[in-house]
This record gives structure tokens, sequence and C-alpha cells, in this order.
């Protein structure tokens, strides 16, 4: 994929980007009525490049074809590559980036709807508004978190949630979806929900309940704090998925017939990544994936949409790599049937990513289990078996009877899986941009995220 773009941009042929189908190509001069604004946070070109190779190689049922929705959507859209630098630093926050990204002007980290000097900046939620569309925010996170409260919110810190809740609830919005039910009943925030309902908010806490509601204004908190990770929503059959959350949302915007303008978050893309776990950022994408699949549907079938997807920033950086193995581990795994290669380098064999995929909940969460039992019971032994059933499978964290702090295990689990992390923080990457439907011819290139607003008001003719 980097290397295609490359070789477009080298060509100097990188204002058309990729090509639509000739059937689904709107005219270049259509304006978009609705956009919209789909971010997988963290998702670098790492994490991109680990799922759709994953998809490839892991021979997995909800991919007969063996192609993610991304990787087709890439193939069939226009694309281009942002910066995200701040005012200031190389590297960014989520509050910074959705900031800039929503406002349109450089910023600084932690700050929400904020010009650099601390000013408030109109976002691109807030300029649709005014002209007349429909907006909505949604996050498999919690509402009040930095990506969701960038579009909506103006604070000084991202830190100022209970705040940003207020802000939500008197901002104009239409649909606002997710967690954090918390800041919107706690402490000086216990007579909000009761004000968003004299506001004409319909308030929901589960599935059901939002599924009831057919029009109007719906103000949907479905857990204290964060939502579940996609991998665990089995056991929360209350909490609509990332997928339902916007087919509601889109069902009840689409109802104005000036358009409307989306935003939707998968925020625990990041989390996963932050906590240097595989298979939990594997589950993020899929549900991204997942969600992708619906609305790139709804842009086919209608094309005044614009669809753009893109990253707020890349975190941890993850990497397959080969290493030199010494001659315990060469034995151990020539007994496994693993094939090295000059008789001591190990590539990485391809069923480590059916490994990878086969997880099912996270180690940051089994540890604090772990550490719960009586003192005896807390083993090598019982530490491994307690891995084993979180991963789905056994993976040799080669304990060696001692038993590991967190950090250790997780260095341990990617030892063994064959993998290197840059960091559990972000990085500077550049990040791709992809766009499909009216206007998005104005997304190709390499740009700054600061010039995405701009961007969004020309593809919807503000």
């Amino acid at each position: 994929m980097i290397k295609r773009i490359i070789a477009v941009l080298s060509a100097g042929l990188l204002t058309v980007g990729f090509a639509f189908a000739s059937d689904e190509q709107p005219a270049p001069q259509a304006k978009a009525k609705n956009a919209v604004w789909l971010i997988g946070d963290g998702m670098g070109p790492s994490a991109i490049s680990m799922f759709m190779q994953g998809v490839r190689l892991a021979d997995l049922p909800q991919y007969p074809d063996k192609q993610s929705v991304l990787e087709k959507f890439i193939n069939q859209s226009v694309t281009g590559l942002h910066f995200n630098h701040t005012y200031d630093t190389i590297v960014t926050d989520s509050a910074c980036a959705a900031t800039q990204m929503a406002c349109g002007v450089l910023s600084r980290p932690d700050y929400i709807g904020l010009d650099f000097e601390s000013k408030p900046v109109e976002t691109i939620l807030e300029k649709a508004l005014k002209e007349g569309k429909s907006v909505g925010v949604i996050s498999d996170a919690y509402v009040t978190d930095a990506t969701p409260a960038g579009f909506l919110a103006h604070a000084k810190s991202r830190g100022e949630k209970y705040d940003i809740a207020r802000q939500l609830v008197r901002s104009g919005a239409q649909v606002i979806l997710g967690g954090g039910l918390k800041y919107f009943t706690q402490k000086e925030n216990k007579k909000l929900l009761k004000e968003a309902k004299k506001q004409g908010w319909t308030v929901v806490q589960n599935a059901k309940e939002l599924a009831k509601v057919k029009k109007g204004r719906v103000l949907g908190l479905f857990a204290e704090e964060s939502m579940p990770f996609y991998g665990d929503m089995e056991r929360y059959p209350q909490v609509p998925t990332l997928k339902e959350m916007t087919q509601k949302a889109i069902e009840l915007l689409s109802q104005n017939k000036n358009g409307f303008v989306l935003m939707v978050e998968a925020g625990k893309i990041d989390w996963a990544l932050h906590d240097n776990e595989a298979g939990p950022v594997m589950w993020e994408m899929m549900n991204m994936d997942e969600t992708l699949a619906y609305l790139w549907n709804y842009a086919k079938q209608h094309k005044d949409t614009l669809l753009y997807v893109d990253a707020d920033h890349e975190t941890g950086v993850p990497v397959f790599h080969y290493r030199h193995l010494d001659e315990d581990r060469v034995s151990h795994k020539s007994s496994q049937g693993e094939m090295l290669y000059s008789g001591d380098t190990d590539f990485v064999n391809i069923p480590y990513y059916r490994k990878v995929f086969s997880h099912k909940h996270l180690l940051y969460y089994v540890y604090p289990e772990f550490k719960k039992l009586p003192q005896e019971q807390q083993t090598a032994q019982t530490l491994q078996r307690m891995a084993d059933e979180a991963l789905g499978g056994h993976i040799d964290l080669d304990l060696d009877g001692e038993v590991p702090d967190y950090e250790e295990l997780i260095a341990k689990l990617n030892d063994a899986l064959g993998m290197r992390w840059a960091t559990g923080t972000h990085s500077s990457s550049m990040l791709l941009g992809v766009a499909y439907g009216p206007g998005a011819g104005e997304f190709s290139g390499v740009y700054h995220n600061t010039d995405l607003k701009k961007k969004f008001e020309t593809a919807l003719g503000f």
C-alpha cells in the first residue's frame, strides 16, 4: 500500500488518488449533502498494515475472501497522507489532534476546541449546524473523551470532563452516543440528565432503548465510563456495538432534508495499542471494519454522502520482526515444526497471525485478577494457565517458575509472538486518509490535519 502511494507521489499523480469504479463515481462538481468522518483512534500505518495482512493470512471465517473491508475501500477511493504536528510539538495527543482536525487551526496538547492561543474556534460540526444540517458524535470509548469532545466542546484541558458533558448537552447536536454516564450524573452534573430531557433529548442507556428511538434527539450513555472492548461484547448484550450506534445515528440524522455531518470514533484501537497487545488491536480494527462496511454501503446507496476515514495519530507502532535465536529456542521451535532459516533465524511463521487473532481477553485485565488470588496461588503455572485462557490457546511465555510484573509479562508475550513495539505511547508518523463520494478529490495528496476542516467545508459546499 505504501509503495503504491509513493509511486503515485513520485509520478505527480496523487491529485487524482485512486480511481472510483466508473458506475459509482459522482460528477466532479457534485457537492456532498452528508458527510461521515470515521476516525480510528491511534490507527497508524503499522496497525493498518498488521490488520490487512492478518486478514489475508489468518484464514478468518469473518473474511472468506481474505480481504478486509478497509483494503477494498482503499482500492476504490481517493487516498492521501497527512501530518498532525501541533503548534509547538512534533507529537500530538488525541485532544489536540481532534481539535486541529475539527477546527482547522494549530493547537496544543490537551486543548479541546481552542487554538494555540487558547481562543475558542468554531468546529466543523458547529459550522454544519449553522448551515442547517443535523450533526452527531459517536464513540465506543466515552463521549466526553478527547476525540468527540474536540468536535463539539471548548476547554483548556481534556480532563474537564464534567464541563465537557454540559457543553455536549447544550451543543445543538442531535445524536450523542457512547460511554461516560458518570460525567452526566455525578458531582456538579447530578441534574444534567434532567436538563437534557427538558431540552428535548431522549436519554437511553441500553441497546433496546436505543432501538426504540425513531426520531428527535438522542443521548445514549451505555457505560459509566468506557464501553467494553469489541472482543468482550458478548458479555454485555445490553450494550450496542459501534455499528449499531452508527446505524441508529444515520437513521435519525438523515431525516433532515438539509443533510447531516457525523463523526464516528473507533476509540479503543488506541487503548489496545497503548497496552501493546496485538490481539485486542485486531478486534478493535475488526470493529472499525464492520462499521466501515455499513457506512460504505450507505455511501454507495446515497451518492450525496461523503465518507472519510483516517486516524488522529499513531500509537504503539507494532511490527513482526526477524531475529536470531539461541540453541535452546532453535531446538524448541524446530520440535514444533516451525520453519527457521540459516539454522537459527526466525522470520515468524504465518500461523502466528492466527495466534494473534485467537486472543479473547486483554492481559491488562487478566493480570489484576491474578494478583487478587491468595498469595499461595500466585504461581507462574497459574499465570500461564490464566494467560492461555485469555489468549485463546497456549503461548509459551517462558516464565521459568518466576512471576513477572505486568510490563514483563507483555514483553514475554510479544517476544513469543515475534513482535516488537516502538512505544507504548504516540508516534509522529504520517497518517492515511481515505475519501469516497462527492468531494473526495479534496482529500488527495499530502496535507496537514489542520487542512481537513476546509476540505470538508469545500466538499459540503459551505
